[in-house]
């Protein structure tokens, strides 16, 4: 991000099926100014700040003294998938990236309830996929009270943590709304170097989109599991990769194997893998497998050692493709394997025998197409 950071402010609503999520994006007047007015409606007697001992120390500082004018405040620390406990009556203040919001989905009070929830994401990914969600644990839906974007965050990532976040606005370009290409693509920047109107443009875009499909699907069984698009492939790869790969360069090599998957089966034609190639580079995406990582152990990851996995193919940009009215269709092991041979450097490729090539028919007609994003999103 610049040095001379340029102000932003707005303010979105995200109404997906029973809640109404109230969602700030805001950038140049210091990271979460603000923010007490913000949470006096919620009225909190305590608040439990969820975050990350990784995290910048001047970003829980600041938020520290931000939280304890509004109210006393203590500190959590995730520790693993089991359930944080805050106390009763408190007001839970999620900040960090994707884990620290995963992670305080799962408080709850001593009594079992559900606390009041605040996410304020310091990522991209998380901005963009995490921090928008509603799908909650145990296929519930979880609203946050508020959702807070300060870009500035962002200004503390190497360039190379910013670009992999960007892989959930691609996605949602490629599977959702393939008509922001264009646009979105003229602001990528391989090396970095993006300004908070552009950052704000492709986080209002995602929570646009979202906004669209969760409108009568929040937990993203029918239209809204377009946003799966490349996920099983993503989670594959950082299981066996590791977290030192970032989540948005597993992501991306998900993309390209879901693209080419769908291209094998007949489904989506070169023109449009094309494109997904072209949306990927102007954003500087990982291309290929990382070292160590062979397309048959990734394919047996992806499928959990059964014969296919279920994965969100496309006909076209914007197009899933709908297997017995599901957007998660069966793609069997040796297919994937394939797809993802297509991954490996040219100086690492092992040929995969023809007999192992997919040769799926696709039933005609062209059912199962998605709504164009719309009025779900209220503008204040």
């Amino acid at each position: 991000m610049s040095a001379h950071l340029s102000s932003v402010r707005i303010d979105r609503s995200l109404l997906a099926g029973p809640v109404h999520v109230p969602v700030q994006i805001r950038c140049g007047d210091g990271p979460s100014d603000g923010l007490p007015h913000a949470l006096s409606d919620l009225a909190p007697g305590r608040i439990a700040l969820v975050t990350d001992p990784g995290l910048p120390r001047e970003h829980a500082a600041r938020l520290l003294r931000l939280l304890g004018a509004a109210a006393p405040t203590g500190v959590l620390w995730p520790d693993g998938d089991g359930p944080l406990v805050v106390p009763d009556g408190a007001l839970a203040v999620a900040l960090g990236g994707s884990r620290v919001i995963e992670a305080a989905d799962r408080a709850r009070c001593p009594d079992g309830t559900r606390p009041a929830l605040v996410r304020l994401p310091t990522t991209l990914r998380a901005m963009t996929d995490t921090a928008l969600s509603v799908a909650g644990p145990a296929g519930r839906v979880a609203a946050p009270a508020l959702v807070r974007i300060d870009l500035e965050y962002l200004a503390t990532l190497s360039p190379h943590r910013l670009r992999a976040g960007l892989a959930p606005l691609l996605r949602t370009v490629l599977a959702v709304v393939p008509a922001s290409a264009g646009r979105v693509a003229s602001r990528l920047r391989p090396g970095g170097g993006y300004d908070p109107q552009a950052l704000a443009s492709y986080v209002s875009l995602c929570l646009e989109a979202r906004a669209a499909l969760c409108s009568h699907d929040p937990l993203g069984r029918g239209p809204a599991a377009a946003l799966r698009y490349g996920e099983p492939v993503a989670r594959a790869v950082r299981g066996l990769a590791g977290p030192g790969l970032p989540y948005g360069d597993a992501l991306a090599l998900g993309l390209r194997a879901a693209a080419a998957v769908s291209r094998r089966r007949g489904l989506l034609g070169r023109a449009d893998e094309a494109a997904h190639e072209e949306l990927l580079a102007a954003a500087g995406a990982a291309r290929t497998l990382p070292d160590g990582i062979r397309p048959r152990d990734l394919a047996a990851a992806v499928t959990g050692g059964r014969e296919e996995a279920r994965m969100v193919l496309l006909r076209g940009l914007g197009d899933p493709y709908a297997h017995h009215g599901s957007l998660l269709a069966p793609v069997r092991a040796e297919e994937l394997e394939a797809a993802l041979a297509e991954l490996v450097p040219a100086a690492r490729r092992i040929p995969v025998p023809d007999r192992d090539r997919a040769r799926v028919s696709v039933p005609g007609g062209r059912d199962g197409g998605l709504p164009a994003p719309g009025g779900a999103v209220s503008r204040k």
